[in-house]
Formats: structure tokens, sequence, C-alpha cells
């Protein structure tokens, strides 16, 4: 029986799926898209049956169904669907219902704490923009939930008229625009950076030191040559606390 482990992150805007084994991630057997994209990864001749599949869902019902039934059809293997857990490798959850923290923001949490230490500041990327921090006794101690970069821009398109630009790339900072599209790319970068920056100075305050900051999520690429602290950039968060019993 090969000891093999799919684990499927499927988010708001996309499935993100990843293979580990001996509880270390495969990165060159992962990959992201659409259902399609993970339909294709799993089909016969691909890749080996795995012995467990991890599912960490925060996107709707139907999407749920759609992809455990494909491991049902595929290999005859219901998921395991994961919940957010009042503790987990040594984090302890802040929520006072700890299943109402979402999965993702969890399994990063988690995941960010076993390779990286603590304390630390987790800001994660994505169609939402979040921040928690954890600090040296692993005590969650909650955090900010923000539109992501994507969905700030994606709110000026209908909003506005505006000729709005599809992502960050080439803001080159944060100071003043000299064209629309400069100007918006700045100004929402300005404002992830500036919600970073007052987190970190309020977390190092209450912890009298400053935490480790650990940077994931699709937007995190264009965001992070505009950081003041030094970070680290681990793009595997989500699927580290999957491994993390």
């Amino acid at each position: 029986m090969t000891d093999a482990r799919l684990l499927i992150d499927l988010g708001n805007s996309r499935i993100k799926w990843a293979w580990a084994r001996g509880g270390e991630l495969e990165h060159g057997r992962a990959g992201q898209g659409d259902f399609a994209e993970l339909e294709r990864a799993c089909r016969p001749g691909v890749g080996s049956r795995p012995a467990e599949v991890l599912l960490a869902s925060v996107a709707g019902a139907d999407e749920t169904r759609q992809v455990a039934e494909l491991c049902t059809v595929r290999w005859d293997l219901e998921p395991q669907v994961l919940r957010s857990r009042p503790e987990q490798g040594g984090v302890r959850n802040g929520y006072a219902e700890p299943e109402n923290l979402g999965i993702d923001r969890w399994l990063a949490i988690v995941g960010a704490v076993a390779r990286h230490g603590k304390p630390v500041v987790v800001w994660d990327l994505g169609t939402a923009a979040t921040l928690d921090a954890v600090d040296p006794s692993g005590q969650h101690l909650g955090g900010w939930i923000l539109p992501g970069p994507g969905t700030m821009l994606q709110s000026l398109v209908r909003g506005t008229k505006l000729t709005v630009p599809p992502d960050l790339e080439r803001a080159g900072g944060i100071e003043a625009g000299r064209s629309t599209a400069e100007c918006i790319r700045r100004g929402v970068l300005a404002s992830q950076l500036g919600a970073l920056n007052q987190f970190m100075k309020l977390v190092a305050a209450r912890l009298g030191t400053d935490p480790k900051l650990v940077v994931a999520g699709g937007a995190a690429d264009a965001v992070v040559a505009g950081l003041d602290p030094e970070c680290i950039h681990d793009p595997w968060l989500v699927f580290h606390g999957m491994l993390v019993d």
C-alpha cells in the first residue's frame, strides 16, 4: 500500500493540490487551477493511488461535493474533510468557537508555526487578505480580515469607470503615481502594507518583541518586494498545516 497522500486546498477562486509522502511535500507534484485541471491531474496513469486524501475547503457545498465525488469515483476513496480544531500542532485556536475560524486560515497558522516557529504573524494574501498572530506560548491572538489585492482591484472595476490594471505587477513602490494605472496599483499596495505595518506594531507592543513575519497567498510575489520588515515567503503553508497532527 502506498503511503502517498493527496492534499487539496479548495479556495474561493482556485483549487491547489500537492502530494506528500512520509510527512514531506513532493513539490514537483503540485498544481493549481480549476476543477477541470484537478480532474486531469487525477486521471488514470498520472499519479499513484493515494492512501488518503485530505481536503480543506472554504468553497460552497456544491464545489466541495464535486471534488469529493471525483476522489470517490477515481479511487473509491472518500476524502477527509478537515475542520479547524481547538488545538493543533501546539497552537491554541483563539476563536471562542474554533470551528468558525476558516480552515485555510487555521492550517496556514499551524503550518507557519510548525515550519518557522513562534511568535509569528501570518499574512495570507488571497481573495481575502488575512493577518494572524501567535504568541511564544502557541496562543493564537486573533487577527484581521480585509479584501485582498485582487478583490480591491475588482471592486474598482465593478464600481467605477476607471481603466483598472489586472494586478499589482510593476507597482514600483508606494510613491505617488503619475498615471491612473500606477495610482491604482500603488494605492492598493499602500493599503495592504499599511494594514500589515499597523498589525505588526500592535502585536510587537503586546508581546514586547518583534514576531517573525511569514507571507503566503497568490498575491504575495507582487507585494513582498514592497515590505519594510524582513519576511519569510512560504507559499506552502496550508499544505504544511495539513501534515501536522
